[in-house]
């Protein structure tokens, strides 16, 4: 996707860790992902692994074992502008899940190997350690954050720019993508680029939607697939995107327009 500059753009990517309750009796149990299935938010973060820009994350855990974090330039409560985004496939191991992946950040799109490690403890709070090698040491400690996901709550024209790099300056366009009652994206922006794809609530209680997306600029073929995330008053969404390849990777936040 072309390089989105708007109040959000991301990308990256990474792995994570958890544990469960053990079970009673002696002997551990397994930890299912559906207990860390959801929408985390950060109350407490220290380190620079995921770049010194980054001071808060938003992370989505899903329980298929697709992890996605996106980077944050202030605290949640500051209204916050991402820098980049983190997606991964983790893996569960006794109490514990963890994965490695890659990081894009805002500035350059491309990937660059992350590791992460972290635990659920009985307090509801997921703590994450990120890092590009073993042992990391950036710290983030989440809390639950409740969202909707439903057909109903993205109907609508959504809008947002997006600017490109040129080789002699940049170029911005305004991108708009109509979504319908069955979720079906489709869409163009100022350039002439054109987008079709599909925006759908999740069949779990995560709070999340999946998206594919496929944009056509010029006779290229992009494609996409991530997720999307509503704010609480459903007049924006944040979309974290990775390409096929998982060469790049993007975030968007696009604004709801409202009828005149």
């Amino acid at each position: 996707m072309k390089n989105v500059k708007t109040t959000c753009l991301i990308a990256a990517l990474t792995g994570l860790y958890g544990c469960g309750g053990g079970g009673g009796g002696g002997g551990s149990t397994s930890m299912n992902l559906e207990t860390a299935q959801g929408i985390w938010d950060s109350s407490s973060y220290s380190g620079t692994d995921l770049g010194a820009s980054t001071k808060a994350i938003r992370s989505v855990m899903l329980k298929d074992g697709n992890a996605w974090v996106f980077l944050l330039d202030n605290l949640i409560t500051n209204n916050p502008t991402p820098i980049g985004l983190v997606k991964a496939s983790v893996a569960v191991s006794g109490q514990s899940f963890s994965g490695t992946g890659k990081r894009y950040m805002l500035d350059t799109h491309t990937g660059s190997s992350v590791e992460v490690q972290g635990n659920v403890p009985a307090t509801q709070q997921l703590a994450l350690k990120f890092g590009a090698a073993a042992n990391p040491t950036t710290l983030a400690t989440l809390t639950p954050l409740n969202r909707a996901s439903t057909a109903a709550t993205i109907t609508g024209a959504w809008t947002f720019s997006s600017t490109t790099a040129t080789g002699v300056g940049t170029t911005t366009a305004t991108v708009t993508w109509n979504i319908d009652g069955a979720g079906t994206l489709s869409g163009g922006d100022t350039q002439g680029c054109t987008f079709q794809g599909q925006v759908l609530p999740r069949s779990e209680p995560a709070g999340v939607f999946n998206v594919t997306l496929t944009q056509t600029c010029a006779g290229t073929v992009s494609q996409y697939s991530g997720v999307a995330l509503q704010n609480s008053a459903s007049t924006s969404i944040t979309f974290g995107l990775v390409a096929t390849d998982q060469s790049t990777g993007t975030v968007v936040v696009a604004n709801k327009v409202t009828p005149t």
